[in-house]
């Protein structure tokens, strides 16, 4: 595995952690302000466009300008980052932190099956079986297995929801970086019209009053800008190295962290079961650090003289000549 994979895989372990912090910022506005599901979206929307927004002005004014062509794809995808995020924290709210996200981890089975069609790429066992431990993993964290999890139907089918809408928007990440779309420019887009969409439905005056305290404010800009804007920005740029199989494989982190921060903060039960599981996912990461070539990236001779003409810098443009 060369060093572009490895740093790549990384940051996918990186964000996959944050993300796993999510219940906190979640529970906090839910529990104590009493905002919907559909609120706390767009306060974790709003954060992290403005401040997305603010940097690219600010530092890399090319990245906001869009091909109009490109508007209707981008837009596409941003309605599937809005279902994703609305359909978790509903099913943060009807089941527990742990199950919901183990449930949303359900998007590599999605992303294997869509990649077979739209990138052609390979299922192989060495995949299967690190996809099947990570699997197991996930059902011990939560304890599945052993019937301690309350769960009603609503609050399960929302979670596999969202693992779809998901594993959608990786892949229009993916198909965006081949019709030449600038990752963050495509993060941007995506995020404000999920944000719109958001806004539209919400209470803004009982939302603008949970934000408007200091707490209020911290779990504000933790929401959108630690726990969400980082990683997925993170996320799309591993997106440039690695394929969404191995992407969302290595996502499944995001069980374990939730796991600890169950533990730790709020002092759910952290037992033998949880412990093995978190090894096993563990593992299922190790598992799939191997060379791994995806025939997508192998059409270099098309895609970097696409790089070139997008703006992106020589010495990126050269790492690609070099692999």
């Amino acid at each position: 595995m060369d060093k572009n994979e490895m740093t790549a895989i990384t940051a996918v372990v990186i964000s996959s952690v944050l993300f796993g912090a999510l219940g906190i910022c979640n529970r906090y506005f839910h529990d104590d302000c009493g905002l919907s599901a559909i609120e706390i979206v767009m306060i974790r929307l709003t954060v992290s466009a403005l401040i997305l927004f603010t940097v690219l002005a600010l530092f890399d004014r090319v990245k906001l300008k869009i091909r109009k062509k490109d508007i209707p794809f981008m837009v596409f995808f941003g309605v599937f980052k809005f279902l994703s995020d609305m359909s978790l924290f509903y099913a943060q709210n009807n089941i527990s932190l742990a199950l919901a996200t183990l449930l949303q981890m359900t998007s590599p089975f999605f992303v294997m099956i869509i990649s077979l069609f739209i990138f052609r790429e390979r299922i192989t066992i060495s995949k299967l079986f690190a996809m099947g431990v990570g699997a197991l993993g996930c059902v011990l964290v939560t304890n599945v297995l052993f019937g301690k999890v309350t769960a009603n139907v609503e609050g399960i089918f929302a979670a596999v929801f969202s693992g779809l809408c998901y594993s959608l928007f990786f892949i229009g990440n993916k198909a965006a970086i081949d019709r030449g779309i600038r990752p963050v420019s495509m993060l941007l887009v995506a995020t404000v019209v999920a944000d719109v969409i958001a806004i539209a439905f919400s209470d803004v005056g009982k939302t603008f009053e949970a934000v408007s305290t200091p707490t209020g404010l911290g779990a504000a800009l933790a929401l959108g800008f630690l726990m969400t804007l980082i990683p997925y920005y993170l996320m799309t740029w591993s997106s440039l190295y690695i394929g969404p199989t191995i992407l969302s494989l290595v996502s499944t982190l995001e069980v374990v962290a939730a796991a600890v921060v169950g533990f730790v903060v709020f002092n759910e039960v952290l037992d033998v079961p949880h412990v093995i599981g978190i090894a096993l996912v563990i593992l299922s990461i190790v598992l799939i650090n191997v060379r791994i070539r995806i025939g997508y990236f192998r059409r270099r001779d098309k895609y970097v003289p696409l790089l070139v003409r997008r703006g992106m810098a020589p010495d990126r443009v050269r790492e690609y000549h070099e692999r």
